[in-house]
């Protein structure tokens, strides 16, 4: 089969922002309450996880809490421990009352699949996780001209994480093994985290589905038929301005990146490197 060199590059950065929250006032002295339930999560079945619930007052009263799933009281304290039972999504209700009778109240989504998916994803051996780590560090241990980003000065090495990797491992899968190049998932079986929540996935979800709690992510994907090393790929990277800042941003301290080769796919060899920092 005739391959001709073939090269493809996105990017994307998150920043967190607390989801939910809320305001109100109270009384004829514009009492302000605060309520909010946390970030949305994705968990397995029966795995128990601890929410904790945040309320203020503006003028310093202890106010009680109260946790609800449709109808039903969880919890009656600003910490909840809640184990899912069922698949699909949970919305939980947090409840937070002054003492004059005003209530607040916020919600949590949380997002329950069937099954773990790290038993799909290959160990990477010390060595390849050395040269991509080398590839990237060396790239941010000099400073960089990213075109319409700016220059940027040499920064601190990121760190291997093992929950980041395994979620660029499981993208480049899903590049590979789909029609799909985009930060989104491809919604097939080959997107394991959008499978699992009947979607197609987005970075957040896939970050999330192993775990990492994150404050900032980004991601840099690419694809090409001569694109076989890491040295060769972040080089690309570089020589694109959105990708070169992802690369080279020192909001970032934690990275994982994958490459997934598919001989009779349209570019044969497809990466993913994604970045974090967590909360």
């Amino acid at each position: 089969m005739l391959k001709v060199n073939i090269f493809l590059i996105f990017s994307i950065m998150f920043f967190f922002n607390a989801c939910g929250g809320g305001t109100t006032t109270s009384g004829e002295e514009s009492i302000i309450l605060t309520v909010n339930a946390g970030s949305d999560r994705i968990v397995q079945l029966n795995e128990l996880l601890t929410i904790e619930g945040k309320g203020t007052s503006s003028d310093g009263t202890e106010l009680s809490y109260l946790w609800k799933k449709d109808n039903q009281v969880l919890a009656t304290s600003a910490i909840l421990n809640y184990k899912p039972t069922v698949l699909g999504v949970d919305i939980l209700e947090l409840f937070v009352e002054h003492n004059s009778g005003e209530k607040i109240s916020d919600v949590v989504k949380i997002t329950v699949i069937d099954s773990k998916t790290e038993s799909k994803i290959p160990t990477i051996s010390p060595s390849l996780q050395e040269r991509y780590l080398n590839a990237i560090n060396n790239a941010r241990a000099e400073s960089q001209d990213c075109g319409e980003k700016g220059k940027f000065e040499a920064t601190s090495p990121l760190k291997w994480n093992q929950k980041i990797y395994n979620s660029s491992y499981e993208h480049s899968y899903d590049l590979a093994h789909s029609k799909a190049f985009s930060h989104d998932g491809s919604g097939t079986e080959s997107d394991w985290t959008g499978d699992a929540l009947g979607k197609k996935s987005i970075l957040s979800e896939r970050i999330e589905a192993y775990a990492y709690n994150w404050s900032f992510i980004g991601e840099n994907i690419g694809a090409g038929t001569l694109i076989d090393t890491p040295e060769k790929m972040v080089k690309g990277w570089l020589d694109s301005d959105n990708h070169c800042a992802n690369l080279m941003s020192p909001d970032f301290e934690d990275v994982g990146m994958a490459m997934v080769k598919n001989s009779d796919g349209k570019y044969t060899y497809y990466w993913t490197q994604d970045f974090g920092t967590e909360r």
